[in-house]
């Protein structure tokens, strides 16, 4: 299922069967010495199955699980030395504690110069096209040089100030590393001249995303090829083109430098193509857009990129999930959510924030008033209470609608013990006497039908990795009835899907990435039990 050439994306979600995917690769890239020191990363959540799985695969094996006590201050150098020393049949961590191993600054130094050498390129070519220009989008090239070069006197202070008993990833000797859930490290920075684009993302990047380009690179400038990682996930490109691209500067950095693409731009003028066309704002006002619509050059875009994929279905490797039965409830607005309805178009057309209660825009708001705009929008389509807590408790609200609906499964699957997850990624749980929406449904399914509060739970309770671990598996046993919970917090890493009867979505994420990882908590392979099937409902 992994490419033999060691770069490549598994692209399926099948619960711990990917984990065992990834420590069989692991083990026979070793036995076939086409990785001495293999690595494996992923969610926190997941790691200490991940290791486990392993040490069960090949109980003789040599591995290094990474605790939290084993990264923290006092222990953390001596747990590098401890990777470098040692030759481990693979080194096991998540991918926070990857975040604090140090990159060699020396291979920093030549990326960071290589970005700027490209800023630098753009902006001469602005340059010369004068007038023709507009200014925000040189100011921006100009800031990203700023901050480029910034960077590059932090490093270069590192390396002056280095000690010998600093231990970075290049002298531990990982030569592969298995990236699970790769999709986290997707915001990577890259350069691009399209500023006024719609949809291309945030060319800045992260450093989290940053690091792991550092740490590929160095296992690629020691075999010289586009070798040395896997990247697994179900959701390898979420909701940008410049995603696509990314993939290519993580893993084939040789053959785009061969085809002469040196940055976004060159790879787009070959494989996209850029219209203006005009469309509804959220004001219903028409404006121009610029975005990528289209691919072209697609025969060779799709043998470029597999290249370095493989792609599996859960029908292709006979994964038995579970139908899902999609259900959307079309909820009417209150009187007070039709009337604000009206409010907030009036303050999209005037910045008026009078109009939502608050004191007027500063200079600094006034330029995010459509972020604004959109925030008070979810806020309102949740719940009233969002907006101020003196709002009523409408009897045809979101949060009326959702107990009803968990009250109703509770009692239909009450024989088997089927369990339900809820999923908002507003008004999550917090402790104290604040009104949140989580513990507002709670409230309901406690006082108006009779469920026990303590088969309901919120993820965000749960502080510590026993904590968490004890919910899931009373999920599984049946003893907890109903879970709530964040997208990032309850949608990936949680295996609490043995007796799922239903998943309620209160709010609609971003991405589609992430309906998917939300909806994979319940339709997923399991030994299931008799007459359950998961439904999905919409809200």
């Amino acid at each position: 299922m992994l490419k033999q050439n060691g770069g490549g994306i598994c692209d399926h979600e099948v619960g711990t069967g990917k984990t065992l995917i990834m420590c069989i690769a692991a083990h026979e890239m070793k036995r076939l010495n086409l990785a001495h020191k293999p690595m494996i990363i992923g969610l926190k959540a997941n790691v200490a199955e991940i290791a486990a799985t392993y040490q069960a695969a090949y109980p003789n094996a040599r591995i290094l699980y990474a605790s939290e006590k084993d990264f923290s201050t006092a222990n953390r150098v001596r747990f590098f030395n401890n990777i470098k020393n040692n030759d481990y049949d693979c080194v096991i961590m998540s991918h926070d504690q990857f975040g604090k191993i140090p990159q060699s600054p020396e291979l920093q130094q030549r990326i960071l110069q290589a970005e700027l050498d490209t800023v630098e390129e753009n902006l001469e070519v602005l340059r010369q096209q004068g007038k023709n220009v507009s200014r925000a989008m040189l100011k921006g090239l100009e800031k990203r040089k700023h901050n480029l070069e910034a960077k590059l006197e932090k490093v270069e202070h590192a390396i002056k100030s280095r000690t010998d008993d600093v231990v970075d990833f290049k002298q531990m000797g990982i030569d592969h590393i298995f990236i699970d859930e790769s999709h986290q490290f997707k915001n990577l920075t890259f350069n691009t001249r399209h500023d006024r684009v719609a949809g291309l993302g945030n060319s800045e990047g992260s450093q989290k995303a940053l690091n792991m380009l550092f740490a590929i690179r160095t296992i690629q400038e020691r075999t010289g090829k586009d070798l040395g990682a896997t990247f697994l996930s179900g959701t390898t490109i979420s909701n940008s083109l410049t995603e696509l691209y990314l993939l290519f500067k993580y893993l084939r950095p040789k053959e785009l430098e061969r085809q002469d693409i040196r940055c976004f731009d060159a790879w787009a003028a070959i494989f996209a193509k850029k219209t203006t066309d005009f469309e509804f704002n959220v004001t219903n006002n028409v404006v121009q857009k610029e975005r990528f619509r289209y691919f072209i050059k697609v025969p060779e875009l799709a043998a470029f990129y597999n290249e370095i994929t493989d792609y599996r279905t859960a029908e292709d490797v006979g994964v038995d999930r579970p139908a899902k039965n999609e259900i959307l409830h079309h909820i009417p607005p209150t009187p007070e959510q039709e009337d604000f309805i009206q409010k907030l178009m009036q303050f999209a057309k005037t910045g008026d924030a009078t109009l939502l209660g608050r004191l007027p825009l500063s200079e600094t708001e006034e330029k995010a008033k459509m972020l604004i705009a959109t925030d008070y929008a979810r806020k309102m389509a949740l719940d009233m209470r969002m907006i101020d807590p003196n709002y009523e408790d409408h009897p045809d609200n979101k949060a009326s609608h959702c107990a009803k609906m968990i009250a109703e499964y509770y009692q239909k699957y009450d024989a088997q013990k089927g369990t339900q997850f809820v999923f908002s990624d507003l008004g999550t749980y917090q402790p104290g006497d604040g009104w949140n929406v989580y513990s507002e449904i709670k409230r309901k399914l406690t006082e108006d039908y009779g469920i026990p509060p303590s088969e309901v739970r919120f993820i965000q309770e749960c502080k510590t990795d026993k904590a968490r671990k004890a919910v899931i598996d009373a999920m599984n046993a049946g003893t907890v009835r109903v879970l709530f919970g964040s997208t990032s917090m309850l949608g990936t890493g949680v295996n609490a899907q043995k007796r799922c009867v239903a998943i309620h979505h209160l709010d609609t994420p971003w991405r589609p990435s992430d309906l998917q990882q939300r909806d994979g908590r319940g339709v997923r392979q399991v030994m299931r039990l008799p007459n359950i099937s998961p439904g999905t409902t919409w809200m």
